[in-house]
Formats: C-alpha cells, structure tokens, sequence
C-alpha cells in the first residue's frame, strides 16, 4: 500500500508470506529452530518513524517538491520504502502540529549502517534548502519490527500514492498479552478470510518496537495500524468489524487496552510518485 504498494514490494523480498508465521509462530521458536531458516526468510522488514516539525513555509507545493529533491539524493540501496502521515487531529503522540516521516529498510543493521555513515554534503544542502518547509527529528526516531499478518491475501488491490492508516496505540494487559496477541491474529484473518469480496481495500500491520525507542512511545507495547484506500473505506470497515467481529475484538480486548483509532492521511514518499 505504501508507495508501490508496500505489501507488492515485500513480496519482491519474498517476505510477505512469512510475515504471519513469523509473527504468529516466530516469538516461540527456539535459536535453533530459527537458525534453520534460509537467507530470503529473515524477517520482518525495519521499520523508522521521525516526527516532523513543518515550517513557515511548509505546505502541499512545498512538501512536494522537497520530497521529488530528496528522491533524486543517492539513497541507500537498503532504503526500500518510505511514507509521510499527515494526522488529522490536531495533537498527536508526537505533539501539536507534528507530520512523521516513515522509513523501510531491509533490516536494522542495514538501516543502522546507513545512519552510521552520517549525512552526505548533498544531503545536508537538500536539509538545509528546505528547512523553512520541515524539519525532522532523526536523532529520536523511532525503530520497530513491522508485521504484515495477511499481505499475501489481502484485497488492497493496485498501488496508491495515497492512502488514510488508523493507528491504535496498545499496552498488554498482563504478561501473557503477546501470547493472547497472536491468537487474536489469527482469529482476525480467519474474520478477514470470510468477508464478502465487496469489502473496502485493506491491510494492517503490528508495529513492535526494536531498539530503545523514546516515550511517550516506549510505554506503549506495540502499534496496529490499519490501512485504507479512503476514510470511508475505514468508516465501513471499522462499522463492519463492530457489528461482526464481537469475538474477535474480545480476543484482542484479553491481549492489550488500546488507544485509537488515530487517523492520518498518508503519502508515498519513495520511491518517488512522480519519477520526478
């Protein structure tokens, strides 16, 4: 969905199909038993959030043609997805007024390296022509393990620029919360396999933290974040799931106490939309 459809280009990576095992049977695995898998199975992508302070300057002309400026930088080669949230309340976890910058890489090492080399002088002449429109905060941003349980049968359909993500915010309720987390997984796509084919576009991700990340986020256990084609697409599903999904979101209720839903508009940043 993100950009060239995120779930497409994770299935150029051949990680799609493992997404749901390694999120459902994974966290159990013994190192032994993990260390039997190939190469190609070793997930789940990284993920990196930034929040974003926008400028005096800062508005759709501007955002644009500094993310077409940033696409034409030479990136690094494990950098394969990227998106920007623009949320639609006023205040969110990030503070008043803030957009975030999200970044996909191959892994945390690679995203790591990346980071480590520091910025090129082009980089940090691209930053500073365009700080009136936005700055971010890399310093804090934000590392996560990003599960896609139902991407290789999801109805997302062809790849958007643009698309609406609804977070939840979700702290365990005891400490067998991830266990109780995964059987409600599991559940939710036994939901998703029996929905008629006229449901709106959809996928959804879990967002579990890998690193030290900063609070107020770090209080929290994970982020389900669903993802829609339109806001009407998400009014529609999430009245669908209210008045089907009983036993299901009582799974969920067992596992973890969520916040949300919080909706954003969301963009794809690269690769570049416009090939400009």
């Amino acid at each position: 969905m993100l950009i060239q459809n995120l779930g497409e280009k994770m299935n150029n990576l051949k990680l799609s199909i493992l997404l749901s095992f390694l999120f459902l049977v994974g966290c159990s695995e013994t190192q032994e038993e993990a260390e039997t898998a190939t190469e190609e199975e070793q997930g789940p992508p990284f993920s990196e959030y930034m929040t974003c302070t926008p400028g005096p300057d800062f508005n759709n002309e501007t955002a644009t043609m500094m993310v077409d400026e940033w696409n034409d930088l030479a990136l690094d080669e494990a950098l394969f997805f990227a998106a920007g949230h623009a949320p639609l309340e006023t205040a969110s976890l990030g503070g008043e007024g803030k957009v975030y910058w999200q970044l996909f890489w191959e892994s945390k090492d690679a995203a790591d390296n990346a980071w480590a080399s520091g910025p090129s002088e082009e980089f940090a002449a691209w930053a500073q022509k365009h700080e009136s429109v936005l700055t971010c905060d890399g310093e804090n941003r934000r590392g996560y393990n990003a599960y896609f349980p139902y991407s290789d049968k999801d109805n997302w359909g062809e790849p958007s620029a643009e698309w609406v993500t609804y977070a939840h915010y979700c702290k365990y309720n005891g400490d067998d919360g991830l266990a109780k987390l995964q059987v409600g997984v599991e559940a939710f796509n036994a939901y998703l396999d029996n929905q008629a084919d006229d449901v709106a576009p959809f996928r959804y991700a879990v967002y579990m933290h890998n690193g030290e990340n900063p609070e107020p986020y770090a209080s929290y256990d994970f982020f389900w974040m669903n993802y829609y084609k339109s806001h009407d697409g998400a009014k529609t599903s999430y009245e669908r799931f209210a008045n089907e999904g009983a036993e299901v979101q009582a799974m969920f209720d067992a596992s973890a106490t969520c916040e949300g839903p919080n909706p954003s508009t969301s963009y794809q940043f690269f690769p570049d939309p416009d090939d400009a």
